[in-house]
């Protein structure tokens, strides 16, 4: 696995990880974000380029600070 892949991948499970924890549903997610829930299925399965604006948002949609969501 490369190093964008391997990145990409660790990211999606702590969004995961994350996400559960708070007893959240990818739907529910997507529905704070306002964006489509597929778009979260898709990072958590490492399979989307996320962009630092996405980031910032779902660091407000969790009520984390971004970096948690790189302690992987």
């Amino acid at each position: 696995m490369n190093r964008n892949a391997e990145l990409k991948n660790n990211f999606g499970k702590k969004l995961a990880y994350i996400r559960k924890k708070r007893n959240l549903s990818q739907m529910q997610l997507a529905e704070i974000m306002d964006c489509n829930f597929n778009y979260i299925s898709r990072i958590e399965c490492g399979r989307a380029n996320i962009t630092m604006n996405m980031i910032e948002i779902l660091a407000d949609a969790l009520d984390i600070d971004a970096k948690e969501l790189f302690d992987f």
